[in-house]
């Protein structure tokens, strides 16, 4: 039975809306995920997450990353544009364009949205995954490398 807050049994259902409760997600064991794979049929992942410094130069072959910042400010690399993205912001990061992100003064909250959806899959992995090499192989798999600056 569903609720409408996150309670999804199978993708093979005809899709419906739903809307999450605060401080929880589409999942049991990550409030953070807020849309998912299996909860938009692949339409689309959404997190909810803070930053401090962020990710190294890298490239998503699958899907395009985009932000919406809630609290704080980020600095951002794209491709050759350097760019700052304020509370309030939108920021779109297409796929195969190098890119890294990092917060200024501290750390900002924002919604990650990843286009098409999966790319929670990715964090699920490299959450348990040792330093180094096994971190490089996951993000290949997931179709995302890192890249020289």
């Amino acid at each position: 039975m569903r609720d409408g807050f996150g309670n999804h049994e199978s993708m093979s259902e005809l899709l419906v809306g739903y809307a999450t409760r605060p401080g929880a997600g589409v999942t049991a064991d990550d409030p953070s995920l807020k849309a998912s794979q299996a909860s938009t049929d692949g339409a689309l992942s959404v997190f909810e997450t803070s930053i401090d410094v962020g990710p190294p130069l890298h490239v998503h072959d699958r899907e395009d990353e985009c932000f919406y910042v809630l609290e704080g400010e980020l600095s951002i690399r794209c491709g050759d544009d350097f760019f700052d993205a304020k509370a309030g912001s939108f920021v779109f990061l297409p796929r195969g364009r190098a890119h890294r992100f990092s917060a200024k003064d501290g750390s900002a909250r924002l919604l990650l949205i990843a286009v098409p959806a999966g790319i929670e899959h990715y964090f699920r992995d490299m959450s348990t995954a040792p330093a180094g090499e096994e971190r490089r192989r996951i993000a290949e798999m997931h179709g995302i490398h890192v890249v020289q600056e």
